[in-house]
């Protein structure tokens, strides 16, 4: 597997744990007291949530060169994209892209 492949692995996954903590903070906030630690923390969860937001930008950066590099169809990037803005589903997402780039002919990698 190329470089660009395993940094989209790698990104994948970190952005996808790192979407679960951010949706996973958020409900916690809206449904416990000041008091609890998700609000006094407030603060290092909204760095957690831009650095989200940094990676994710990274992660749309990494599909559009793999999918340019392997001619994947616009409907695969498409939904590549949009998987991953879903918990859970973007582990999925990601496991299908690499399969995808393991299938692809040795000419394209």
């Amino acid at each position: 597997m190329s470089r660009t492949a395993t940094a989209y692995r790698a990104i994948a996954w970190i952005v996808g744990v790192n979407l679960i903590f951010v949706i996973t903070a958020w409900l916690a906030q809206l449904s416990t007291s000041d008091a609890s630690w998700w609000n006094r923390n407030a603060g290092f969860i909204t760095v957690v949530d831009m650095v989200h937001g940094y990676l994710f930008m990274a992660l749309l950066v990494l599909i559009a060169v793999l999918a340019r590099r392997h001619r994947w169809k616009p409907a695969f990037v498409l939904t590549t994209a949009l998987f991953a803005t879903i918990p859970f589903v973007s582990f999925w997402a990601e496991r299908r892209a690499s399969a995808a780039l393991r299938a692809a002919p040795a000419s394209t990698r």
